[in-house]
């Protein structure tokens, strides 16, 4: 029977555990040499793959033809390195690197390895996410899932130290990354991430970084030879970090010798005092970091009861004394950093995949969408229980975050610059889809592809965010009948392993459009410059609106004030080098109030001069008669938008006048409230994204909606002309 496993694929070694069937715990899996972990470097002698210490002491050794600290680069497509002739990027290596822990962890299981569960840093983007999946494919492996690896360690350490309302502070400090996330453990094992930041450039090998420019400086000073400018002596420096980093960790100096081309057998001391100074501001980075997520979790650092150290690079005397300064409390130090995360991640084994989460986030006043902190239950402090042991890994569940924000790039409502508009805030539970409508203008000579450019990153400006996708979404059909005006709903998606998704669909249809990715354009300046006022001077076809309101009985007072509030807001916000606008009031006749003018003002005085009742108080009449009449004597875009709020008498007959209009391009449009029917609203519109049921508060939002529609849109984005509103997601 095949074994489920959990790889802890790190930047500088890796472990492999699995779920003991004797005990129904985790534990992990040792290598064919009998250790615990593996380093993550590979030798390749003769274009043949040699791993384990072998490899790690031909790397330290300063050997060609060794491959170390790839992960670094997942998701990249460049070539890491070109050995003997061969290049591999990255994801080769990581797939040589996953085949090798499989083959090991089958031979000492004695049984063959199908599905995994692999950890990577919580700050990974999609694309290294999706690299990760597809070397781990190449490998061999089915991946269950992909899971972060602070929460894999939390998930670890609350096996056996569960405190139900404790906030634990996960500190990873890997070979190559760096991550800090925040967790809650909530009620019968239920463990929640709240925050996450990271740096994909801060790692162990930074401080290995450090220690190798004090030995080059060491070294010269001692010698007189020009240590750093020779290949051959940096590289030999370079093999000899690891070991000294490690006697630091244990002893205040350690003596280095190497044997100096040029000059012979010679010997310097590092102390450990010199080192931590020297690599104080690399620790000050860790910092900055944790502060940041307690301030997003808006939390102080009495909040954190517990800290949990993960990563080999932990081992290091100052990240303990750093974290004890910082919090005034000393970090966990029963667990083992290097076995945590596996231990975690074969934990995750035994889980399904979580369903999608519906957005739940709230847009605060400068503007920015963040996650409600009040499903998170941080917004009420809750009384920390004891310390208890689980039952089993049966009670352990997990909801992740997402650690990047999901956006893309928009035009600002000015049309000045372009922004990043986020969809999706960071640090929302994942899985989670969103829906968007865009009204789409169609050409019937020019095929009609819709670009979109995704975004990973909160930062307003793009060009400050990851942008790791474009999207183009072909295929719209172009609909005669309603002008070229069609509307397209974009759903976007982070899975549960943190990747995105972007699905299309094209009005009301269940079938998805055909979406492709493109490469990004390594030139993506113009999004970081001013928008040229220029491409906006064209005049547009001319566009002629006729407004039809009800001015029946029910309408009196505030009603009608505040429907006659939102109409001129629409007029003021149209553009009448180009436009037209009409209005027409209806109950039991229908009487033009103004006819089609591009005289703003004229428009303005005829809704403020409307009244209750002038009309007839009833509702037997309709407007599209009316609408038509004024609409038909008129050339370019034909628009009718009328507003209603209760149920007229004879229904039926409206629908039949409004498909009527449609028939001779008449675009109609109907905004209700009150006591109108949402039903009839969509059948007198020509399509359903031109129907709205809104509250009598929300009028003006639904008239500068269909505004932005008609006015080509203040938010234009992706290709996407006009308005821009959430809709349901669908299913896969």
């Amino acid at each position: 029977m095949a074994v489920s496993v959990g790889i802890d694929l790190g930047t500088t070694f890796s472990a492999v555990a699995y779920i003991d069937p004797q005990t129904k715990m985790p534990k992990i899996i040792p290598n064919s040499e009998g250790k615990q972990i593996t380093p993550s470097i590979i030798q390749f002698i003769d274009g043949k793959p040699i791993f384990g210490s072998e490899a790690e002491s031909a790397f330290n050794a300063g050997e060609s033809g060794c491959a170390a600290t790839f992960k670094r680069s997942m998701g990249r497509q460049e070539v890491y390195c070109t050995i003997d002739n061969v290049s591999y990027t990255a994801e080769d290596l990581s797939a040589l690197l996953l085949r090798h822990l499989k083959e090991d962890a089958e031979a000492e299981l004695g049984d063959s390895i199908q599905d995994a569960v692999i950890t990577v840093p919580a700050y990974f983007y999609s694309p290294e996410r999706e690299a990760t999946l597809r070397a781990a494919t190449a490998a061999g492996l089915k991946v269950k899932k992909i899971i972060d690896e602070p929460n894999a360690a939390a998930m670890a350490y609350g096996l056996n130290n569960w405190r139900e309302n404790a906030n634990i502070l996960v500190f990873d400090l890997g070979g190559g990354t760096f991550d800090v996330t925040l967790v809650r453990m909530g009620h019968d094992g239920n463990l929640t991430t709240i925050t996450t930041r990271g740096d994909h450039y801060l790692g162990g090998r930074d401080w290995d970084d450090r220690l190798e420019n004090m030995l080059i400086d060491k070294f010269a000073a001692e010698t007189g030879v020009d240590t750093n400018g020779d290949p051959a002596i940096k590289s030999m420096l370079r093999g000899m970090t690891e070991g000294v980093k490690k006697k630091l960790s244990s002893m205040d100096n350690a003596k280095v010798s190497a044997t100096i081309p040029g000059f012979g057998s010679a010997s310097v001391t590092v102390t450990r005092q010199d080192f931590e100074e020297n690599s104080a501001d690399l620790m000050d980075r860790t910092g900055s970091l944790c502060q940041a997520v307690l301030d997003e979790a808006g939390l102080t650092k009495g909040d954190v009861t517990d800290i949990l150290l993960v990563g080999g690079s932990t081992r290091m005397p100052q990240v303990s004394e750093y974290i004890q300064n910082q919090f005034g409390k000393k970090p966990i130090a029963h667990v083992n950093p290097d076995e945590a995360v596996a231990l975690g991640a074969a934990i995750q084994t035994t889980k399904e995949n979580e369903q999608y989460a519906k957005l739940s986030m709230q847009v605060m006043p400068d503007g920015k969408k963040v996650t409600n902190r009040k499903e998170s239950g941080l917004a009420n402090r809750a009384v920390v229980q004891p310390s208890k042991k689980l039952a089993g890994i049966g009670m352990l569940s997990l909801r992740e975050t997402t650690a990047h924000a999901m956006g893309m790039i928009a035009m600002s409502t000015d049309r000045t610059r372009y922004i990043n508009d986020i969809i999706i805030p960071a640090n929302h539970p994942r899985p989670v889809r969103v829906a968007k409508a865009f009204s789409f203008y169609t050409s019937a000579r020019n095929p009609n592809d819709m670009e979109i450019y995704v975004l990973q990153g909160d930062k307003e400006a793009p060009l400050d965010c990851l942008i790791p996708y474009k999207y183009v979404v072909s295929g719209i059909r172009h609909i005669r009948e309603q002008k070229g005006q069609t509307t397209i709903k974009v759903q976007y998606s982070y899975d549960n392993n943190g990747i995105i998704h972007v699905e299309a669909r094209q009005e009301n249809e269940r079938k998805n459009l055909s979406i492709r990715t493109e490469p990004v354009p390594e030139d993506m300046s113009q999004y970081g410059i001013p928008i040229d006022p220029e491409l906006f001077k064209a005049q547009p076809e001319p566009l002629n609106v006729v407004m039809a309101v009800d001015v029946s009985g029910s309408m009196s007072g505030d009603p009608l004030a505040d429907a006659q509030r939102a109409m001129c807001n629409f007029v003021q916000a149209m553009d009448f080098s180009y436009t037209k606008v009409g209005i027409v009031a209806v109950s039991d006749s229908s009487e033009i109030v103004c006819e089609l003018t591009d005289n703003e003002s004229a428009c303005i005085w005829a809704i403020q001069s409307i009244t209750c009742g002038q009309t007839g108080y009833g509702n037997s009449a309709h407007p599209f008669d009316t609408i038509k009449q004024m609409l038909l004597r008129e050339d370019g875009r034909l628009f009718a938008l009328v507003l209603a709020d209760g149920v007229w008498d004879d229904q039926s007959l409206a629908v039949s006048a409004a498909k009527d209009c449609n028939a001779v391009n008449i675009e109609t449009a109907a905004i209700g409230f009150g006591g109108a029917d949402e039903a009839f609203l969509r059948d007198i519109s020509s399509n359903d994204a031109n129907a709205m049921l809104v509250a009598q508060s929300e009028l003006s939002s639904a008239f500068g909606t269909i505004a932005q529609s008609l006015g080509g849109g203040g938010s234009a984005r992706s290709g996407a002309d006009g308005t821009v509103t959430d809709v349901d997601t669908w299913e896969e």
